[in-house]
């Protein structure tokens, strides 16, 4: 493992367990650099990465502070499957199938891709369980052309491991964009909302490394379990 991993991985358990609390401030780079024997290029990194997901915010001036986590976090700076998540994060999600179905001729998606209606897409529509209720409800198209195969297996496990490694595909990036609306039939249907008759919905646009779109994607929240995290730098 390396010293930067080794001193977030640290520093996030004492996070999630409570030993530093929401609204503390860590130790200053050069303090935790002496702690842990490493360079405060090392810390400086480890503490990045804490930010970027969510569990820090760098206050110019002081020290880190540590930030509320009651709620699940969902950086929308990575790219990040729920297989990666569970191993990162240590918290159970689990996937089930929903609709997998070849579409098209929908307008709204051959608008998105700007491709003619003889394009067809995969349309796989699955839940995220996280302990013990469904949070999120997602829907996402893939171009054929580019994904000319998937089934139930591949769909309920990590499609993006299949993608890089059985496809060789090389993602690259993804444009977000947050959504607050009211819930859709399905979305009430799938989901445990509760008391809730809106969701958040991040609608995501996938690319290859050359520039080619080959994923469009909805995922919809419960509000008052997740918190969205980014990092805007000048």
């Amino acid at each position: 493992m390396s010293k930067y991993k080794e001193v977030y991985n640290d520093i996030k358990e004492k996070i999630t367990n409570g030993t530093f609390k929401a609204g503390e401030f860590l130790k200053s780079e050069s303090d935790l650099a002496h702690k842990y024997s490493y360079s405060k290029d090392t810390i400086r990194k480890a503490l990045s990465m804490l930010e970027l997901d969510g569990y820090i915010q760098k206050i110019k001036g002081k020290n880190s502070m540590v930030l509320e986590n009651g709620r699940f976090k969902n950086s929308l700076s990575n790219l990040r499957t729920s297989k990666e998540l569970n191993k990162i994060e240590n918290i159970d999600i689990a996937t089930n199938l929903v609709e997998l179905s070849v579409v098209s001729g929908i307008k709204e998606i051959m608008d998105i891709f700007e491709v003619s209606e003889e394009v067809s897409f995969y349309k796989v529509s699955r839940i995220r369980i996280l302990e013990g209720e469904a949070l999120e409800y997602e829907t996402t198209y893939f171009d054929r052309r580019l994904v000319p195969f998937l089934d139930k297996k591949i769909a309920e496990s990590s499609t993006y491991d299949y993608l890089e490694k059985k496809l060789h595909l090389k993602i690259s990036h993804s444009r977000r964009e947050i959504k607050f609306r009211y819930a859709t039939e399905d979305e009430k249907k799938y989901m445990d909302l509760k008391d809730f008759n809106a969701v958040i919905v991040v609608e995501s646009h996938t690319y290859l490394s050359n520039g080619t779109l080959f994923q469009y994607g909805i995922n919809s929240y419960r509000p008052d379990k997740f918190v969205f995290s980014t990092v805007a730098k000048r």
